[in-house]
This record gives C-alpha cells, sequence and structure tokens, in this order.
C-alpha cells in the first residue's frame, strides 16, 4: 500500500477521524518530539509539549484545510509553545538575578531572608556548573557590569565571541535554574522586587 499524502491524511482524518488522526500522529510524532528535546534539553518537557501540539491538531481536525505538507504548520505550534516556555522561564531568571541587586538588605523578614539565600545558592550553583571560559564571561558581565566590548578586550577576544558565550550561559542558566527553582521560594521574595 502506497504511503498517503498528508493531504489525504487530513481528507482521512475528517472522513474517519480517529483511523486519519492516528497516522498523522504515528507519522510526525517522534520527529516533533526529537525537535521539542533538542530546544528542551528535557525530555518529559518535550513530551508534554508534542502532546499539546497533537492535541491542538485534533481540535481543529474539522477546520484544518489540506496541505501537501503539515510539518510547516506542526512546527509552527511546537515552535509557539516552546517560546512561551522561554518566555516563562525568562520571567524566572530575570526575577532571581535581580535579586542580589534589588533586594534591600535591611529586611527584617527572616522568611524573604532564607528565600534569597536559597535562590542565591540555586543561582551560584548553576553558574558553576557552565564551562570555566563562559562562567568567567557571565560573571564579568553579571557581577562586574562589564559590557561585551571591554570583556572582549580583557580577554583577546571578539565582541561576537562573548556576545555568543553570554547567550549561551544565559540559555543554559536559565534552563538549570527552571527545572530546580521552587516556585514557593519567589512567591516569598517577589514582594522584596515589586515596585512600590
Amino acid at each position: 500500500m502506497a504511503t498517503q499524502t498528508d493531504r489525504e491524511l487530513v481528507e482521512l482524518a475528517r472522513e474517519e477521524p480517529v483511523a486519519g488522526f492516528r497516522q498523522i500522529y504515528d507519522k510526525y510524532w517522534e520527529l516533533l518530539f526529537n525537535m521539542a528535546v533538542k530546544r528542551l534539553q528535557d525530555a518529559a518537557e518535550a513530551q508534554d509539549l508534542v502532546q499539546e501540539v497533537f492535541m491542538t491538531l485534533w481540535n481543529q481536525l474539522h477546520t484544518l484545510e489540506p496541505r501537501d505538507s503539515l510539518l510547516p504548520y506542526l512546527q509552527v505550534l511546537l515552535r509557539n509553545r516552546i517560546l512561551n516556555i522561554y518566555a516563562r522561564n525568562e520571567v524566572k531568571l530575570k526575577y532571581i538575578l535581580q535579586l542580589q541587586d534589588d533586594v534591600v538588605t535591611t529586611h527584617e523578614n527572616t522568611a524573604q531572608l532564607v528565600a534569597l539565600k536559597e535562590v542565591e545558592e540555586l543561582l551560584e550553583k548553576a553558574i558553576r556548573q557552565l564551562p570555566p571560559k563562559m562562567q568567567q564571561i557571565f560573571r564579568m558581565s553579571r557581577e562586574e557590569q562589564m559590557t561585551p566590548a571591554q570583556i572582549a578586550a580583557q580577554l583577546s577576544l571578539s565582541v561576537q565571541t562573548v556576545k555568543n558565550q553570554l547567550s549561551r550561559a544565559t540559555e543554559k542558566v536559565r534552563r538549570i535554574v527552571g527545572i530546580h527553582v521552587n516556585p514557593a521560594v519567589l512567591l516569598l521574595v517577589l514582594p522584596a522586587v515589586t515596585p512600590s
């Protein structure tokens, strides 16, 4: 039996939803999963995202226009969900990176101080997991407030190399912190970084 085109699979799914959907699922699940794992470095999270993509597809089967390839459509659904995760983790990291600078040390609230210490330890642990050169560049930028140009000059690197290293470092720290951070801890320290 000849392999059905995506156009034929969509038409089949409209007539026989379960059978058609199963064939689309079998055709694309592994490909989408591998794409998600590559971006997220987390198999469980990648699996959840791919399931969400197929749930969206299932809900749109009757309105979905037949097309020569479903892959671009499925990739857009997956990419949007990955970007949502990046955005959520970016917010988490932004709060954490601001804590040391923004939290007033005279806070009397013991719970906040304990939470801050836990978050600082988590952040330091994440930074220590970076490769040595990347860690050095990240610390120079974050702790010494140096610009990429200043770092590049001091380390005899190109500015673009420094920017690339900072981007990778931020992504790695974000991923580590995003996995381990306790939302309850953030709730404890959020009042300290919220503008009055």
